[in-house]
């Protein structure tokens, strides 16, 4: 590579570091102003004060923490209950001997309810979750959280299963063991990488998701990190030291729960590419 190739495309992933990272880089320094610097003119690149009082009011009145918490709970049980219900449809979809037209019209309906906007179900779950007295509850959030989550389970773990060798299935088979010992102490062990990165993957959807939240819980203690966010912006005033400081908080636990299993992650998307 030339001299100058190499500065061009030096160039280039600057800019592009630049544009990716200065929206971060803006919610941190924001989050450490003061409400008369945040509107100050011209924008200020550094805190000419910094201040905790942001962080402060989040967790001393918000309680913020809470909310992070609520959060968690419905993101993990919601990607619980899709990796159990998804990992079984994709092993029946793969292994099973299911007819391929019926197959195939079960992934294409599955797609179809993924593209349909969220609004266009919501009555219908909504209806559900009141005749179950699920309404405002984490629970109901999880169900329905399945909208979000489930059809890309299934998606992503057909294409594991698809990959995995038959021949320890059969000898398995020949041993005795029945299918479910099968998916469950040989193929689930196989598909950990896989699992681990659908699963950071299913929590991050359900982690930033805001309108089933909004409409499906009314309880303000039960409310998740995406609605309390959004409840700085007013009709007359933005708060934005607290809208700030709240955005970074809530990208925290996705963020280190993303860094503790990378290698997992990692190893699963690029062992998905190799099958495919």
């Amino acid at each position: 590579m030339s001299l100058l190739k190499r500065i061009v495309h030096g160039v280039l992933v600057a800019l592009i570091l630049i544009w990716t990272l200065f929206p971060i880089y803006w919610i941190v320094v924001t989050s450490f102003k003061h409400e008369w610097e945040v509107l100050t003119w011209p924008p200020t690149p550094i805190p000419l004060s910094p201040t905790l009082e942001n962080y402060i009011k989040l967790i001393t009145k918000d309680r913020f923490y809470i909310y992070i918490m609520n959060s968690l709970v419905v993101s993990l049980g919601a990607t619980a209950i899709s990796i159990a219900i998804g990992s079984l449809a994709a092993y029946g979809l793969s292994r099973v001997g299911v007819p391929r037209i019926v197959g195939t019209v079960f992934l294409l309906w599955v797609l179809v309810i993924r593209m349909i906007p969220p609004i266009v179900i919501a009555i219908p779950l909504f209806m559900i979750l009141r005749s179950l007295g699920l309404l405002d509850t984490r629970y109901g959030l999880m169900i329905a959280y399945q909208v979000y989550t489930l059809p890309y389970v299934i998606w992503l773990l057909l294409e594991f299963f698809r990959g995995l060798p038959r021949d320890i299935e059969e000898a398995a088979l020949v041993d005795g063991a029945s299918r479910f010992r099968i998916f469950s102490s040989i193929l689930l062990p196989l598909m950990a990488p896989a699992l681990v990165a659908t699963s950071i993957l299913s929590i991050i959807l359900t982690w930033n998701e805001f309108l089933y939240a909004l409409i499906f819980i009314n309880s303000p203690m039960k409310y998740t990190v995406t609605v309390i966010v959004a409840s700085y912006i007013q009709e007359f005033v933005i708060d934005w030291g607290r809208l700030a400081g709240s955005g970074l908080l809530s990208a925290l636990p996705v963020l280190a729960l993303s860094m503790y299993v990378q290698k997992y992650m990692l190893r699963g998307l690029v062992l998905r590419g190799i099958r495919m």
